[in-house]
C-alpha cells in the first residue's frame, strides 16, 4: 500500500515537468524562427533596392525621358520608384534616391552627357525589424549601381537636372 502511494506522489510531482520542458524548447525555437524571418525580410529589402537601382541605371544609359517627365534625373527617379515594390513611394522615397554623373576618363563629377558614367544610389533606407529584433535600432540599407551612358541622340541629350527639384523633408 505504501508503494502505491509513493508512486502516485512521484507521478504527481512530474506532471509539470512536461510543461516546463516544452516551454524551454518552444520559446528559443520561436525566437530563432522570428530571427530568420527578420533577416530574410532585410535581405529581401536589400535585393529589391539593388534591383531598383539597377533598373534606374539601365534606363539612364539610354538618355531618354520617361513618359510625363521633362528631366533625365526625374525620369530615373521615377523608374527606380516603379521598380522598388513600394519601398520608395512618395516624396520621402524619392529623397532617398540620388543620381550622379562622372567623367569616364577623369572620374570627376560631370553634367550627364553621353559617355559619362551614371551612378544611381538608394541611401539610408531604414528597415525596422518586426520580430525578435523589434527593440533593436533600424537597419540602414544602401544600394547603388553604375554604368556608362550611351552617346546622345542626334536631337541632343535631354535636360538632366530639374531647376526646381522637389524638396526633401
Amino acid at each position: 500500500m505504501q508503494m502505491k502511494t509513493a508512486s502516485r506522489r512521484k507521478n504527481n510531482s512530474q506532471r509539470g515537468n512536461a510543461l516546463v520542458e516544452a516551454t524551454a524548447i518552444i520559446l528559443p525555437l520561436l525566437g530563432l524562427m522570428f530571427l530568420v524571418v527578420d533577416l530574410s525580410l532585410a535581405l529581401f529589402t536589400k535585393a529589391t533596392l539593388q534591383q531598383a537601382a539597377e533598373a534606374g541605371v539601365r534606363f539612364a544609359v539610354t538618355t531618354r525621358l520617361a513618359t510625363g517627365q521633362s528631366y533625365l534625373n526625374d525620369s530615373i527617379v521615377q523608374v527606380v520608384q516603379q521598380n522598388s515594390l513600394g519601398l520608395l513611394n512618395g516624396p520621402n522615397g524619392a529623397c532617398k534616391i540620388s543620381v550622379n554623373y562622372f567623367n569616364a576618363v577623369t572620374g570627376q563629377a560631370s553634367t550627364g552627357t553621353g559617355g559619362d558614367v551614371v551612378q544611381v544610389s538608394v541611401g539610408s533606407y531604414n528597415y525596422a525589424p518586426i520580430g525578435i529584433l523589434k527593440s533593436a535600432s533600424p537597419i540602414s540599407i544602401n544600394a547603388s549601381s553604375s554604368d556608362v551612358m550611351e552617346s546622345c541622340p542626334l536631337a541632343g541629350c535631354p535636360p538632366v537636372t530639374n531647376p526646381s527639384p522637389p524638396t526633401c523633408p
